[in-house]
C-alpha cells in the first residue's frame, strides 16, 4: 500500500543524482568558451554555438546579420582561424581582381565554392568534419 523507507530513499537518492548528472551536462556545455581548459578560452558563451555535436567559435556577419563559423574545435583537431585574423572588424574595399580561379587572384588555388565573403573580406574555407559548415582558413589581406 505505501512505499517503504526503503524505497523512498532510493527513489529521492535517484532523483538526486539525476539532477547532479543534468547539472554536470549543462556545466560541460559551459566550458565550450570563456575558461583557460576549453576549446575557446577568450571566447563569450554567444559566440559559441554547437554544430552536429561540434562546438565552434562564430562571428557576427554584418553584412547578413547571422553569426558565422570561423574556428571549430572537431575530432581532427581545431579547424579554422582565430577570429581577429579573419577581418571580421574591418570592412576591405571592394577588390577589381577575381577572388579565386586565375593567378592574379587573392587564392589562384582555390574552387568558388571554397570561398566565403565574411564583413566584405574574401576568405577561403574549409568543410569541418561531420557538419556542413566550412571554416576560413586563410583570408585576403585588407
Amino acid at each position: 500500500m505505501f512505499p517503504s523507507m526503503e524505497e523512498v530513499s532510493l527513489k529521492t537518492a535517484a532523483i538526486i543524482a539525476g539532477a547532479g548528472l543534468m547539472m554536470l551536462g549543462t556545466l560541460a556545455q559551459a566550458q565550450t568558451s570563456g575558461t583557460p581548459g576549453s576549446p575557446f578560452p577568450n571566447a563569450a558563451p554567444h559566440e559559441v554555438q554547437t554544430i552536429n555535436g561540434v562546438p565552434c567559435r562564430t562571428i557576427l556577419d554584418r553584412e547578413s546579420n547571422t553569426r558565422v563559423p570561423v574556428q571549430c574545435a572537431s575530432s581532427a583537431g581545431m579547424i579554422g582561424m582565430d577570429p581577429t585574423t579573419t577581418g571580421s572588424v574591418l570592412m576591405a574595399p571592394a577588390g577589381q581582381a577575381p577572388v579565386s580561379g586565375t593567378p592574379a587572384s587573392a587564392f589562384p588555388t582555390a574552387a568558388p565554392h571554397e570561398i566565403r565573403v565574411i564583413n566584405g573580406i574574401p576568405c577561403r574555407t574549409v568543410l569541418v568534419q561531420g557538419t556542413d559548415q566550412r571554416v576560413p582558413v586563410e583570408c585576403a589581406a585588407r
